[in-house]
């Protein structure tokens, strides 16, 4: 048995460890400890959640009474971040959060749906915790325990890059099904279950399968893992696993979490949501309380980033790590702005109600227009050097103060702040919570980016990649979020407002780069393809510097292209398409976008055709050799056309992948 294993009671002295998991029990907050002897302590601090209900002050002193709830009573909080001054709240316990969105129901109807507000009803209680206590995920605290709680001190910061985390214990759980139809179903029994260590192969016979839970129950405890890794675990795998253990007579006795309950599967249905065009299902996570589980076939963030991205995440917006790894990135860079409203004192709105201003028809066709773009001109061009605004939006939300309360405040209707093309005044008394969640965020990736650039210790990159690649996925979420209607410090107004700094900003780099005798080949959003003739780096990185100067916002030069190709539309061959390009720098890293090789329903032997393809045109050094080397391009298509037609290519090699929207037989065509 693995000595990590610990009592359910709080230690006598003080402990230090790194914060690895927390999650509410009754009136308590369970927080696991991962020491640097690797052993996992178990804190229980009393506490409770809470809601807020704003209101008249009579009409408030009357809810309390009819509620009837010990601890109830009057607080001073911003109800609004534009407010000037606090408002007098009732304060309600609850002793769960679904206990405080039932008691927030309760108020909406006594109040008729009308009389009250409500705050603070919906934040995650593990969230709230952290916010109050001010400790977050994989920070290195020293706690005492006390009959009075828990209290923290954090050996910690946000801003470090460099920061230590704890050895951490790592298995992967699969199973076997005996299947008797073409697709597994929870009525087939177990053929074997497979745990994986760092080290080991533990494979576990599925022939008594009332044993084989028992004996994969033993084999989690003894190697105590903090992290249990599965694909499809939360759809699949674990579900399976807690029927036949009910099957079997054992499912009080399936615990595979440190936390001695059993496993418990939600009954509820998984989400379903839209995202550009596309649906999705995200299936409801499983906990293993006091470990970390990470489904692979269903977090987004994993696949992308890794453990590294994951646990950034997590410590930047204050969100338990479990969390982070099977929800979507919105949901965690809310977290951040809740916890910088927290910070002020400010209430977080349950269900939002400040709407869009109405606008008319003239208004809208100035207002709604996205970003900007210069059509590219359609063909081979030589020697095109590339300029890319970092972060261009997160940015200039930050640096222009963009935020749902700031655009259009009613405090500042003569600010000199001012949106251009539309005129909106923007706040000079307040900086918003959406530019105060952004900061850190934009400065630890520039700081990563410039670490992974200064390392020759490959595995030191590769984390710093996976960090910045994670906060790079926050900030697009960031600016998309700023006009999503649900957003609880969005809006609409401060979105536009984005928009038309950012087609300010490039036309004034376009101005820049042409008084500098570059010509502009394309443009698009926050990137410029520009050529001047027998152009060289250094002149390059000097427009880069006047750039940055006169717009204050950081550019990077990307390169300077051997060639590239912009590609027209399919059916209209005169018509440039933006977004579909692909060339080769003058080290020979290739750069390609929209084509087939980007796309996931590409049949893989078309993406590996071509993808040799393009090697092989990579190696021209010019447009002269571009052409010289097309002969030698078609050769490899009429290599894989010679390779389909002998049949000699698998049928997985054939595949195509389609998101569907609908059922099958919904489709007319």
């Amino acid at each position: 048995m693995n000595s990590s294993t610990v009592s359910s009671k709080n230690p006598t002295g003080p402990v230090e460890g790194w914060i690895l998991d927390l999650y509410q029990k009754d009136d308590c907050m369970v927080v696991w400890l991962k020491t640097p002897a690797g052993q996992a302590i178990r804190l229980v601090d009393v506490w409770q959640q809470c809601f807020y209900v704003a209101g008249d002050y009579r009409d408030l002193i009357n809810l309390a009474h009819q509620l009837h709830v010990e601890g109830i009573g009057f607080e001073e909080k911003f109800a609004r971040p534009e407010d000037d001054e606090p408002s007098t709240v009732l304060k309600v316990p609850a002793r769960s959060g679904r206990e405080a969105e039932r008691l927030a129901e309760k108020v909406l109807v006594h109040g008729r749906y009308r009389r009250y507000e409500l705050y603070n009803v919906d934040v995650k209680p593990s969230q709230f915790y952290m916010y109050e206590k001010e400790i977050f995920p994989f920070a290195f605290v020293k706690a005492a325990a006390s009959s009075e709680g828990v209290r923290w001190e954090v050996h910690d910061n946000l801003e470090f890059v460099d920061y230590e985390i704890p050895p951490l214990r790592e298995v992967t759980l699969s199973a076997s099904i005996r299947k008797k139809g073409r697709l597994p179903a929870k009525s087939d029994p177990i053929e074997a279950i497979t745990v994986r260590s760092q080290s080991q192969v533990y494979r576990i016979d599925g022939r008594d399968e009332h044993q084989s839970l028992l004996q994969l129950v033993e084999t989690v405890r003894t190697l105590d893992p903090d992290i249990v890794y599965t694909a499809n675990g939360d759809n699949f795998l674990f579900p399976y696993l807690a029927y036949r253990a009910a099957v079997n007579g054992v499912a009080d006795q399936l615990i595979l979490g440190r936390e001695q309950s059993p496993l418990q599967i939600s009954r509820e249905n998984g989400q379903t949501y839209t995202s550009y065009g596309r649906v999705y299902y995200r299936p409801m996570p499983t906990r293993l309380l006091g470990r970390i589980h990470i489904d692979s076939e269903n977090s987004m963030l994993y696949s992308d980033c890794g453990l590294p991205g994951i646990i950034e995440v997590a410590r930047l917006c204050r969100i338990p790590a479990q969390r982070v790894s099977n929800t979507t990135i919105g949901t965690s860079m809310t977290s951040a702005q809740l916890y910088e409203a927290i910070r002020l004192g400010v209430l977080i709105p349950w269900r939002k109600t400040n709407s869009e201003e109405l606008k008319t028809a003239s208004e809208l066709l100035v207002a709604d227009r996205g970003g900007f773009y210069y059509e590219p001109t359609v063909g081979l061009h030589e020697s095109v050097g590339e300029l890319d605004f970092t972060s261009l939006y997160p940015m200039l939300m930050l640096t222009k103060n963009l935020s749902g309360e700031t655009v259009r405040c009613k405090c500042c209707p003569d600010s000199k702040n001012r949106v251009p093309e539309l005129g909106y005044n923007i706040c000079e008394k307040h900086i918003g919570i959406v530019p105060r969640s952004l900061k850190l965020l934009l400065e630890k990736r520039r700081r990563y980016k410039e670490l992974k650039q200064a390392t020759t210790d490959p595995c030191l990159r590769n984390v710093y990649e996976m960090r910045q690649a994670a906060l790079k996925w926050i900030l697009v979420c960031a600016f998309g979020y700023l006009g999503f209607k649900n957003a609880r410090f969005g809006r609409i107004d401060a979105h536009i407002a984005t928009c038309a700094f950012a087609r300010q900003v490039l036309k004034e780099t376009v101005h820049l780069a042409e008084s500098r005798g570059f010509r502009l080949i394309h443009g698009i959003v926050d990137s410029l393809w520009l050529k001047k003739e027998d152009a060289t780096e250094e002149d390059y990185l000097r427009l880069r510097a006047e750039i940055e100067e006169a717009t204050g916002l950081p550019i990077s030069f990307e390169g300077i292209y051997r060639w590239i190709v912009f590609l027209p539309s399919k059916t209209h061959r005169n018509v440039p398409v933006l977004n579909r390009y692909y060339g080769v720098f003058r080290n020979g890293k290739i750069k390609d976008r929209g084509i087939a090789t980007r796309r996931r329903d590409t049949p893989p032997i078309i993406d590996k055709c071509i993808r040799e393809m393009i090697h092989v045109l990579a190696e021209a050094q010019n447009a002269k050799e571009f052409y010289e080397k097309l002969p030698s391009a078609y050769e490899v298509v009429e290599r894989y056309v010679r390779l389909l037609r002998s049949g000699a290519v698998s049928l997985e090699e054939l595949a195509i992948r389609k998101h569907l929207s609908q059922n099958p037989d919904e489709y007319r065509h």
